[in-house]
């Protein structure tokens, strides 16, 4: 496995196809990381709301809560073999 399929896998469920719970915690981190180092160069005058980073902040830690919660979470399948019938 190289870098670029482990990245795109993180963006995956346990289904294989792409989740959206991580890929909003991924863009809630970037725009926070932002607007943080933005922030920082920036005059008082042009802060932005506490409220507004504090949203994004709990929308990306549910989201990554989410995420997580399902990576260590396996679903069994519904199907098993039983005697050569499924069930």
């Amino acid at each position: 496995m190289n870098f670029k399929q482990w990245i795109v896998d993180l963006f995956k469920d346990e289904r294989g196809s792409t989740s959206v719970k991580p890929v909003v915690a991924f863009i809630g981190t970037l725009f926070l990381c932002l607007t943080m180092t933005l922030n920082s160069y920036s005059h008082k005058d042009f802060e932005p709301a506490e409220s507004l980073v504090n949203a994004v902040l709990v929308i990306t830690a549910i989201g990554m809560g989410a995420d997580t919660i399902d990576k260590f979470t396996k679903k069994s399948n519904n199907t098993t073999e039983n005697n050569g019938n499924t069930i």
